[in-house]
Formats: C-alpha cells, structure tokens, sequence
C-alpha cells in the first residue's frame, strides 16, 4: 500500500472502521501539504506539512473545534488574546471553536501536524467535502479576524501560498 497516495481515499468512508497511515509522507523544501486521511460525519483528521511559516493570519473557526498534535518540529503559536505558546514533537493544541490563532512553523525542521476536527453539523452523512476532508459547511465558517472567508492560497496564509517543491528523498515516518 502506497501510503501517502492513500490518504486522500479515506474521504468518505463511512459505517465502517477505517485504517489510515502516515507514513512515508513526503517533506518539503519549501509550502505546505495538506492531505485528507479520514472523514466521517462529525469528525475528520488530516496531515498537515510546512517547510517553514504556518497558518500566518490571525484566524478563527466558527462551527468547527480542533486539534493540532505535533508530530515533528515546533510551532509558534499566538492567539486572539496576545498570549503566545512554542508547542514541540509530541505536544498539541486544543482549539474550541471561534478561539482566533496563527502559529508559524521553527525553520530547523520541517513541521508535521495532525489535525484534528469535529463539529456540530447541520446535515446527516458527509455531504460535499472540501479538498482537505472537511465538510464544506464547515468549512465556509473559517474567517479571517477581518470576516472574510479564509481560503487556503490567500497570501495572508503565508507559506501556504508558496509553491510547494519537495525534498529529495526525505519522508517523514519512512518504512524501514
């Protein structure tokens, strides 16, 4: 099983138990990845790469709580209130909804997270999901500290906007 091409096929699983890796995911010279490994109705989990920067606007999400677990490197991350915490390998964050944040990525390493997502949903089922594994009425409720939609390439997301180049022959959790 090829893992990292994987990933995108837990979207939609749903009624059963699902099986899901992250390894031999691929790091990064330089942007960000992004990729879905499991969705079902009020939960969905991703795998998030930066090569440097983060999440660089100050945002928040309305109808969605999240967690980051970092799995490799550190994250600065600032919040709504002026508060600031370094969070490292093995340490996460628990984000309740309309909590507003950013973090950037320590440049040393590349950043690898586990993100975390559940909320409240309108609807029964999966319904329409965005490319990352979150119900897009979910989604759409992402707004940055001005309002405005949060959409992944808006340059006030930083390295997200950057073209993503891949190092070679670097992978995080490789198979032995």
């Amino acid at each position: 099983m090829d893992d990292a091409k994987n990933a995108a096929q837990a979207v939609g699983v749903t009624g059963e138990a699902y099986i899901f890796s992250m390894r031999n995911l691929p790091l990064l010279e330089q942007g960000t990845t992004y990729d879905s490994l499991a969705t079902a109705p009020n939960l969905w989990l991703s795998i998030k790469v930066y090569a440097s920067g983060g999440e660089n606007a100050f945002h928040a999400h309305r109808a969605e709580d999240h967690a980051f677990i970092v799995l490799n490197g550190e994250a600065n991350f600032t919040f709504g209130d002026g508060s600031q915490r370094k969070v490292g390998t093995h340490q996460g964050v628990m984000l309740p909804r309309n909590v507003a944040y950013k973090f950037e990525a320590d440049t040393r390493e590349n950043l690898v997270l586990l993100r975390v997502g559940g909320g409240q949903r309108a609807m029964e089922g999966l319904g329409e999901l965005n490319p990352f594994g979150t119900p897009k009425e979910i989604a759409r409720q992402t707004v940055f500290s001005d309002g405005s939609e949060k959409i992944g390439n808006d340059p006030r997301n930083g390295e997200t906007s950057k073209k993503r180049v891949y190092a070679k022959d670097k992978f995080f959790a490789p198979h032995p």
